[in-house]
């Protein structure tokens, strides 16, 4: 699903990890909850880690993973890698499972997330119009657009840069050092 986030920027997730995210919150925060009541605040905050653990892998396979795509290229965000790919350095954009960029070097930029080619629904309703099949312009499509369009305005300048996803990283950093720090918390308790 694609929002407008600013004059000709383009997100596109997956809708379904907003979903996700959302639900994994709201279990988090009646799992955490009933730690409270139970167990108490010092408890709760031993038992936390593990809640989080899986709330940060819902985070990073199913809701950071984006594509983004502006006037100068397009940004693919994996759940821990990510890669800045100026329009002309793209030779081709092609999906089967999902988004793939072949660059001119002969390389590829795989999403992991973000938008993927949908069979066409058929309309409901009475008459001709059931029958026929209105084609939506999918995420793919805005996509292959905005691309074509920067290949038109002539060519551009600019290498891949390829990172990590330090959102999803240093939130894993977190956690982790909460978790070992719960450890010697808990330890020191037994």
């Amino acid at each position: 699903m694609s929002q407008a986030a600013g004059a000709g920027r383009r997100v596109y997730r997956s809708g379904s990890g907003t979903v996700a995210l959302v639900a994994a919150g709201a279990m988090t925060v009646f799992l955490l909850g009933d730690a409270v009541l139970r167990a108490g605040f010092g408890q709760m905050l031993v038992l936390a880690p593990g809640i989080l653990l899986v709330d940060w892998i819902i985070f990073a396979a199913l809701y950071a993973p984006t594509v983004h795509t502006d006037a100068q290229g397009i940004t693919v965000v994996n759940p821990l890698r990510r890669a800045e790919v100026p329009w002309a350095q793209v030779r081709d954009i092609t999906t089967r499972w999902q988004l793939t960029l072949q660059l001119d070097d002969g390389s590829k930029v795989v999403a992991f997330g973000g938008p993927a080619l949908r069979p066409p629904r058929p309309r409901r309703g009475r008459g001709a119009d059931a029958e026929r099949h209105v084609p939506a312009c999918s995420d793919v499509e805005l996509i292959r657009r905005d691309w074509e369009a920067a290949v038109d305005r002539g060519p551009a300048t600019g290498q891949v840069k390829r990172g990590w996803n330090l959102p999803v990283v240093l939130s894993l950093a977190g956690v982790i050092a909460w978790a070992l720090l719960a450890l010697m918390v808990g330890g020191s308790r037994a």
